[in-house]
């Protein structure tokens, strides 16, 4: 086993023991039903050092790839565990310029103290851009409105995805800011909290740009919270697997345990089907996503965030059809992950959206590749001019 495997094994097995052991019964069902974030709670995860993973040595952290995170989110999705997890994990470590780290101390602090980090990001979706919101930056100043964010209440820190002239920019922006405005919204999801953020003429004094158009910047960020999210719902449908398992085998009918019927032993080796391949998927993407291009990623994280779209919800949905249809109540915890995978679903493109991303990335692919083979069959090579 490579050191790389060795440690994703011990973050995960070391993720999962605490779980396992703090956050489970009464606390998990109390932050579920409490809206998705409690400080003590974060601050516990801090403490751990769990947001450090991915921040550099020289800052603290533990240095680890990014890919190394995904074993991570993967315990994150089967606890069903509350809190900014993808963006106090995710943007310290991608946000980590020596010459922008000090200038944005709230970074550094989400990672401490656990207080969320906001990534006011209009790409995660194409299909609602509208209903969404956008933000444009000109002449120094963030003008928009973005109808959906995470955690934004309760952030001491708004990474702004913004579109300028020359193409996307990240700016860090004080919530404080008079040209701020954050609105509460209900969700659906029990894991999270969701705002509208309204960016009005928010000048340069109070933004702090990490890089002047960095496309490269905003599509590394969003192809890593896709693959994450992707783990994430694999940990999803492993665990309401194994909660059916369970289940199945307690459960009786006619004297026999209903695990034991036919039909019902189709449907469950469906769900394994689809949870084993969804794990399957993700690992084999993380193995290579550290050392992939920028276009190369994409491709991974779409791939695998379109299966894990659809192959999550349908097994959330199998499992509650094996618990007797209890989806829409507390008495089982499948309810809860149903409602979370139907949150992540869409965050950052569904699986509609992301086939749709994938063949226009074939497509375009193969339009090159034939325009290159056409060049070549036209222009003769040097020898033969001389012939």
């Amino acid at each position: 086993m490579a050191d790389s495997d060795q440690n994703s094994a011990q973050f995960s097995a070391a993720v999962d023991e605490y779980l396992t052991r703090a956050y489970n019964g009464d606390r998990r069902r109390k932050l579920l039903e409490s809206g998705g974030w409690e400080p003590g709670f974060a601050a516990d995860l801090a403490d751990l050092g769990w947001y450090a993973l991915a921040v550099p040595e020289s800052h603290g952290g533990l240095g680890a790839p990014l890919s190394e995170l995904g074993p991570v989110f993967m315990q994150f999705g089967r606890h069903l565990v509350v809190g900014p997890l993808l963006e106090d994990t995710l943007l310290p470590a991608m946000l980590q310029r020596p010459d922008d780290w000090n200038s944005a101390p709230a970074v550094a602090a989400s990672v401490e103290t656990g207080v969320p980090l906001a990534l006011v990001d209009p790409g995660v979706t194409t299909d609602w851009a509208d209903d969404l919101g956008s933000v444009t930056l000109s002449e120094q100043q963030l003008t928009g409105t973005v109808n959906a964010v995470r955690f934004a209440r309760q952030a001491s820190l708004l990474v702004v995805v913004a579109e300028a002239d020359t193409g996307s920019a990240v700016c860090l922006v004080d919530p404080t800011d008079p040209g701020v405005r954050i609105e509460d919204l209900d969700s659906a999801d029990p894991t999270t909290e969701f705002a509208r953020v309204v960016l009005s003429g928010v000048r340069a004094d109070g933004v702090s740009p990490v890089g002047p158009a960095d496309n490269e910047l905003v599509a590394r960020i969003r192809s890593w919270a896709r693959l994450l999210i992707a783990c994430e719902l694999s940990g999803v449908a492993q665990r309401s697997l194994e909660h059916t398992v369970e289940y199945l085998t307690q459960r009786e009918q006619f004297d026999r345990p209903i695990g034991s019927f036919q039909a019902i032993k189709h449907i469950a080796a469906d769900m394994h089907a689809r949870s084993a391949g969804l794990n399957n998927l993700c690992l084999a993407s993380l193995a290579t996503a550290d050392r992939a291009s920028v276009a190369e990623l994409d491709m991974l994280a779409a791939t695998a965030k379109a299966h894990a779209a659809e192959a999550a919800v349908r097994v959330c949905e199998d499992a509650i059809q094996l618990h007797g249809g209890m989806g829409f109540t507390t008495e089982s915890e499948v309810s809860w992950y149903y409602k979370h995978a139907l949150a992540l679903r869409g965050w950052y493109g569904d699986e509609t959206e992301l086939r749709q991303r994938i063949g226009a990335a074939l497509l375009t692919s193969d339009s090159t590749a034939d325009s290159d083979n056409s060049a070549r069959d036209v222009v003769p090579n040097e020898p033969e001019r001389q012939k």
